[in-house]
């Protein structure tokens, strides 16, 4: 047995990594050293690198736990068959993203993985890459294929990937910024309920309004 397999369950090194994701997710990976994550973890400050040989390993410990966590997110989302009408594809995509428990530790802890996930998209360490071919681009070619669905023939890949921008922007801001954005308004799961039901109408009467004319060529 490796000295990794031996001591993945070692109440240290969950230490360690809990409060790597959490301080990386607060300051982003530059701005947290060793020092930072053994204090936080009550560790010694030599047991990174005997867990996890330095912190950039450490750092991609992190990155891998919140891949695994949107790798299920994504396959949650993005459940339904093509044969499922696309309006029902839609609603389900949405309500993914909006309607959970928003006070639970599961919740709570998906959105450190977040926070973790902004830092790297904002200021790549190499991540980036491997984070847009696990988490992002598999939701995003799901949700191209629902708007294609719903323009019919003759849609433009341009006008396809707008679509999909608005609706994802639509679904992540009311998650990453529910005070700013709506104060007192997204409170219970009700509010979300509401909120993801508005998404839905919003975007397929803004998807419709672009549909092209398009027919069948002669």
């Amino acid at each position: 047995m490796t000295r990794t397999r031996a001591n993945s369950a070692d109440p240290t090194r969950a230490r360690l990594l809990d409060a790597a994701t959490r301080l990386f997710a607060e300051r982003g990976f530059r701005r947290v050293t060793v020092r930072d994550i053994c204090l936080a973890a009550n560790a010694n400050v030599a047991a990174v690198n005997y867990h996890f040989g330095d912190k950039r390993r450490l750092y991609v410990a992190t990155i891998d736990a919140a891949l695994e966590l949107l790798q299920r997110f994504a396959d949650a989302a993005t459940s339904l068959p093509p044969e499922t009408p696309p309006e029902a594809r839609l609603r389900h995509y949405v309500r993914a993203h909006l309607v959970r428990r928003p006070d639970t530790a599961a919740a709570r802890r998906a959105a450190l993985f977040r926070e973790l996930l902004r830092h790297e998209l904002t200021e790549p360490t190499g991540a980036a890459p491997e984070l847009v071919k696990r988490a992002i681009g598999p939701r995003w070619r799901y949700l191209g294929q629902i708007v294609k669905d719903l323009l019919g023939r003759g849609a433009s890949s341009t006008l396809v990937a707008d679509c999909v921008l608005s609706i994802q922007a639509q679904c992540l801001m009311p998650v990453a910024a529910p005070i700013v954005l709506t104060p007192a308004k997204l409170r219970t799961p009700a509010d979300y309920e509401r909120v993801a039901e508005h998404i839905v109408r919003f975007s397929l009467a803004g998807i419709r309004a672009h549909a092209p004319l398009a027919k069948e060529p002669a």
